[in-house]
């Protein structure tokens, strides 16, 4: 369920001072569906539900990529809403460096649906880059 705690406290990161988002069933901010994996409402997981720890090594740089967001058929989410969130890694790619290192792109998405109607509410996409310098060290597989 989205929490008005965490709809209210994301608003304030944000340094927006809209009152809406303070409401018994405020509406989310437009980025929101990003950070809601990390209230619990997948379970576990890193950066968008991505194994993290898998990623990480000597030679390699984490970056935020980019992140997207497409809202279903007009449909807004709420403080009160019960989504359910199904997480993918959606692509796996790199491409070479003129230095002898690669740029490695992991993107997920994640389709966010309403638990009554089952209807998608909203999916996010997002890419987390590694830069990987000449010689680094290689990721870990993904999956256990």
């Amino acid at each position: 369920m989205i929490e008005r705690g965490p709809v209210r406290v994301f608003a304030q990161a944000l340094l927006d001072p809209d009152r809406a988002y303070a409401g018994e069933d405020a509406p989310v901010p437009p980025t929101f569906p990003f950070v809601m994996p990390y209230w619990g409402s997948l379970g576990e997981g890193g950066a968008a539900g991505l194994p993290i720890e898998h990623l990480r090594g000597k030679g390699r740089a984490i970056l935020h990529g980019e992140q997207e967001f497409e809202f279903h058929a007009g449909r807004w989410p709420h403080v009160g809403d019960v989504l359910i969130g199904d997480g993918v890694i959606a692509s796996v790619s790199e491409k070479d460096r003129s230095d002898g290192g690669k740029l490695e792109f992991y993107v997920t998405e994640t389709t966010w649906r309403d638990e009554a109607t089952d209807e998608p509410v909203v999916t996010s996409r997002f890419t987390l880059t590694i830069v990987c310098t000449p010689g680094a060290d290689a990721p870990k597989p993904l999956t256990d």
